[in-house]
């Protein structure tokens, strides 16, 4: 049968998509199928379309599906490696467009945080949950993580690169 790999390609996507919406509605109930969803972190009030959560799941999912099946095969098959390149790639457009949001967050171990109730109605061993101040506080902060995640990513989509073409010149 000549179109049976991508039947196959298909069918994985299907099952990717089905599984994802699956997710979002045990996480969200029934109003993943709604027009968006509320979160209400600490003091800010977010509105978000379901289907920003929908296709960060699919995406995700998807590109962890597509690495692990593919590993297995040491990238030797063209069609699902070109699926795992364009997951990848759309992985990372979703980090870089979600990086900017992160910067409106207060960073750890900046000045400008805000505690509510204020510190001074309490006593002094409370304080301990105000950030530190050093090297490492830097480093952890959402922005880079999302820094690292994305360069993950791209590592990985390098090493399926080198494999698929030390399987092609074979």
């Amino acid at each position: 049968m000549k179109n049976k790999p991508l039947l196959l390609e298909i069918l994985w996507i299907l099952g990717c998509t089905i599984f994802t919406t699956i997710i979002g509605f045990a996480l969200f109930g029934k109003t993943i199928f709604g027009d968006y969803v509320d979160l209400n972190l600490h003091d800010t009030y977010f509105v978000i379309a379901n289907q920003h959560f929908l296709i960060w799941f699919f995406i995700v999912f998807s590109f962890i599906v597509y690495f692990t099946k593919e590993n297995r095969h040491s990238f030797k098959r063209r069609l699902p490696f070109l699926i795992f390149l364009i997951l990848g790639l759309g992985f990372s457009i979703l980090i870089a467009k979600a990086s900017p949001f992160f910067l409106f967050l207060p960073e750890i171990g900046k000045n400008g945080w805000t505690v509510y109730p204020p510190l001074s109605v309490h006593n002094s061993a409370t304080t301990d949950i105000l950030p530190q101040e050093g090297f490492f506080s830097m480093l952890l902060t959402p922005i880079n993580y999302l820094i690292l995640l994305q360069i993950i990513v791209i590592a990985l989509m390098l090493f399926a690169a080198y494999k698929y073409g030390k399987s092609s010149n074979n």
